[in-house]
């Protein structure tokens, strides 16, 4: 009846007094070790660490059911309002792998846009030899790699080597001033075709068309550049190696047709057979289609006289020459014969630009629905890097100043006009037997003029 009538029994005392020992620290027998040593949440400090809020500083020291209750709660729910931390380890290797991780996809980023500086700086130099700034601000780039501690020692090694190639001194064949080099010489020349030999003649050839070549920008075989009016601005090295190519055939004419005699002019021929044959071997097509378009002018080709006293050696060298230079098929031969031979090689520029006009006049630039022509664009890409393919090996060729005044003398280029008058003097012109029959005084021819008289 006692336990009914709410008496505390001491079976209850004991086990309550036995939960609240086994979640807070110190005795609770007396109050004064109860203030001595305080529980965890009998401050507010304590049990905001241990996620339970506290609205009152105050300390409760009944033992209401309700009062346990709470605390029970605040004990068993304080492991969960606040996950603990990771350990200091765990946190250190994770920052590790973050930090690997960010710096395996910079370093990826950075070689590849070395990469593309590479392929940029090796492939299309001429765009950092033309522009300063352009090539300021790449050597900064890169000097701002190799300070850079935290990269890799491949990344510094690359940037390293770029800074070498665009801080290195220009090749010999770059510092040529084509203006100075093509520049007619003060003196008539001495020389002739008769005092140079072939092989002068031909290397000295070749190192005027490699010069030029070497010079042509990318920039310069876009939008038919060289057919323009202001083809001296936009092409002007396309424009001269155009000019010096009808330099060189007037000249090869000019020294045929102003030989003194047959025997002279025929050996002139052949010599210059020789020289067009070393250009082959030379591999200066250039030079080749030169002395062949000089052999198919209008005042030598009509020199048939001529013609049938060159030798069964030099007639053979020429056919093979014709056939290489031969227009059939787009200059099939021509190509074959390009994409044959090893660099270096000095092409004939006039299929390149055949083939650019084809695609620009034949090709729009944007499609149907207005989006620019790509298959265009790759087209025009491909023939331009056919060129620069041929720009990338020099010849290894000193040049030979007798043989260049020779060349550039203008005093031994005839024009046309007088060309085609010389060659009429050297073999007139055939009588046709149909202006013989009718200038004849025939029977019917003097009946017509007393028809005509009546």
């Amino acid at each position: 009846m006692s336990q009914r009538d709410g008496s505390k029994s001491p079976t209850s005392d004991k086990k309550r007094k036995g939960f609240l020992q086994r979640h807070l620290p110190g005795s609770a027998d007396t109050d004064k070790e109860t203030t001595k040593n305080i529980s965890p949440l009998s401050s507010p400090q304590n049990c905001s660490k241990m996620g339970v809020v506290v609205t009152s500083a105050r300390h409760a020291h009944r033992r209401s059911s309700s009062a346990n209750a709470a605390v029970a709660f605040a004990v068993a729910t304080a492991g969960s309002s606040n996950p603990r931390d990771l350990p200091q380890v765990a946190n250190d290797s994770f920052r590790a792998a973050a930090r690997r991780k960010m710096s395996i996809t910079s370093s990826a980023a950075t070689m590849r846009v070395l990469s593309v500086l590479r392929h940029w700086v090796t492939k299309h130099s001429q765009d950092f030899d033309g522009n300063n700034q352009l090539k300021n601000l790449a050597i900064e780039f890169l000097e701002d790699i190799v300070c850079t501690p935290t990269l890799l020692p491949a990344e510094h090694k690359a940037a390293s080597q770029l800074l070498r190639m665009l801080t290195k001194e220009e090749p010999a064949h770059k510092l040529v001033d084509l203006k100075e080099l093509l520049q007619p010489p003060q003196k008539p020349s001495k020389e002739n075709i008769s005092t140079l030999s072939a092989l002068e003649i031909a290397e000295q050839m070749t190192y005027f068309d490699h010069k030029i070549l070497f010079a042509i920008g990318s920039e310069e075989f876009l939008g038919q550049a060289w057919m323009k009016d202001s083809k001296k601005d936009k092409a002007p090295n396309i424009c001269l190696m155009t000019e010096r190519f009808n330099e060189m055939c007037r000249l090869i004419v000019s020294e045929i047709i102003s030989a003194p005699c047959l025997t002279t002019r025929v050996e002139r021929i052949e010599k210059w057979a020789a020289v067009a044959d070393i250009c082959r071997c030379l591999h200066n097509f250039n030079g080749v289609l030169q002395v062949c378009a000089a052999f198919t002018n209008a005042s030598v080709f009509r020199l048939k006289k001529t013609w049938e006293r060159v030798g069964k050696t030099s007639k053979g060298t020429i056919d093979r020459l014709h056939n290489i230079a031969s227009s059939d098929g787009r200059h099939r031969n021509l190509r074959d014969a390009l994409h044959r031979c090893d660099p270096p090689c000095i092409p004939y520029l006039g299929i390149y630009l055949s083939d650019l006009t084809f695609i620009d006049e034949g090709t729009p630039n944007f499609t149907e629905n207005g989006l620019l022509n790509f298959a265009k664009m790759r087209m025009i890409a491909h023939v331009i890097r056919e060129v620069r393919n041929f720009q990338q090996t020099p010849y290894k060729i000193d040049p030979i100043p007798k043989a260049a005044n020779y060349l550039l003398d203008p005093n031994l280029r005839l024009t046309d006009d007088e060309l085609y008058q010389r060659s009429l003097g050297i073999e007139p012109r055939a009588v046709s037997r149909l202006s013989v029959s009718y200038t004849s005084s025939s029977p019917l021819t003097n009946q017509l003029k007393v028809h005509l008289a009546q």
